[in-house]
C-alpha cells in the first residue's frame, strides 16, 4: 500500500505546474485562449474558434462585437474544461494577457 500511495503522490506532483498564465488572442480570423506554465513557459492547453468577418466594401472589415465576446467566453470555458481533464486546477491561473487586432474599436452603449 505504501508503494501505491508513493506512486500516486508522484503522479499528482507531476501535474503541479505552479502558477499559470492565460492568454486571450482575439484575431481577425479566430479567437483562442491559451494557458502556459509561468515558470517553464510550457503551453499546457488551448481552445480556438473561428470568427466571421464581413467586408461591406473594399478595404473595410467588420465583425459582430457580440460574437467576439461570446467566442472569448467559449474559449476560456473550453480551455478550463481541458485543464480539469488534465487534472490541472484552473484556479492556478494567476494572470491573463490580452492581444487583439490593434486598431479595432468597439463602442458599447
Amino acid at each position: 500500500k505504501l508503494i501505491l500511495l508513493d506512486s500516486l503522490l508522484q503522479e499528482i506532483e507531476m501535474k503541479s505546474y505552479g502558477p499559470l498564465i492565460g492568454a486571450i488572442d482575439q484575431g481577425t480570423s479566430s479567437t483562442r485562449f491559451m494557458v502556459f506554465a509561468a515558470e517553464s513557459c510550457q503551453l499546457l492547453t488551448f481552445h480556438q474558434v473561428p470568427v466571421h468577418t464581413v467586408s461591406p466594401q473594399p478595404g473595410w472589415s467588420e465583425q459582430d462585437p457580440n460574437e467576439l465576446l461570446s467566442t472569448v467566453i467559449e474559449c476560456i470555458d473550453e480551455t478550463c474544461n481541458k485543464l480539469q481533464k488534465l487534472e490541472i486546477d484552473p484556479s492556478d491561473i494567476k494572470a491573463v494577457g490580452i492581444t487583439n487586432q490593434r486598431e479595432t474599436t468597439i463602442v458599447w452603449d
